[in-house]
């Protein structure tokens, strides 16, 4: 079962919300760019980006697994997730958790079993993050429903179901964090023109996103987003072009995430 909630109803379940900035913003700088498989922390108030990858050679087997597309986390829990293809092309996503730091894996998870497109590989990969014993998933994918970004996540080995984050067009690239307060998901933006990079916020554990703001500038041709947590306190980054030749520039931002 998918449950079905669109973001335009978001305010109507959290009038104060909607009075105030969801989330209040500084002014973006430049950060790295790394060159190898990295996560975005936050360490006190300052971000940057560490590395945290595990090599597909030690994940459980996955027949018609994208391994160019595996997404992994070793920061608290390690965990993986990554797309299979099916012989006609749509694709299940799965999700592995390791309890003795990535020796050993459980059993692949399937989490989303509902794409319907022809895509194969050729999709952006999924994003991961682990909470105590959960782990947590973004993904853009073609749901029976409509094309958009999507959230699943498992709690006490239980898999939970699938809630949309938000529809749109095309296929993007995700980012996400959480802690015991909040989700946040950062996604590309799949409708229009304008290359920006939104986030959503849930306050129940994913179950809802809530609050959905725009977190790249007017200026930026914004791409490829990365993500941290620490209770309120929010770091994103994402890639800006100044022109379509030029090369892109790695930036980040601090923001807080405004109470209810």
């Amino acid at each position: 079962m998918r449950f079905v909630v669109l973001p335009a109803f978001a305010c109507v379940l959290a009038l104060a919300a909607c009075d105030q900035p969801p989330v209040n913003w500084t002014d973006p700088v430049t950060i790295e760019q790394p060159s190898a498989a990295s996560r975005l922390v936050l360490e006190g108030i300052t971000p940057r980006f560490v590395p945290d990858s595990t090599p597909t050679e030690v994940l459980p087997s996955s027949t018609g697994r994208c391994d160019r597309g595996v997404v992994t986390t070793r920061l608290k829990k390690a965990a993986a997730a990554w797309w299979s293809v099916r012989p006609d092309s749509s694709a299940v996503l799965y999700v592995s958790a390791s309890a003795d730091s990535g020796k050993t894996w459980a059993t692949p998870v399937p989490v989303d079993t509902s794409d319907v497109s022809s895509t194969g590989c050729r999709r952006p990969p999924p994003s991961i993050v682990t909470v105590g014993d959960d782990v947590y998933v973004a993904y853009s994918m073609a749901a029976p429903e409509g094309t958009g970004v999507f959230f699943a996540h498992t709690m006490s080995g239980m898999v939970h179901s699938p809630v949309p984050v938000i529809y749109g067009e095309r296929l993007v690239a995700t980012a996400i964090a959480a802690d015991a307060r909040h989700v946040v998901v950062a996604y590309e933006e799949p409708n229009g023109t304008r290359r920006q990079v939104d986030l959503a916020i849930s306050r129940s554990q994913g179950h809802l996103f809530e609050t959905h703001t725009t977190a790249s500038r007017s200026v930026d041709n914004a791409t490829l987003p990365a993500v941290a947590l620490v209770d309120s306190t929010l770091a994103i980054s994402w890639l800006t072009r100044a022109a379509a030749d030029s090369a892109p520039t790695r930036v980040v931002r601090m923001g807080t995430i405004a109470a209810w």
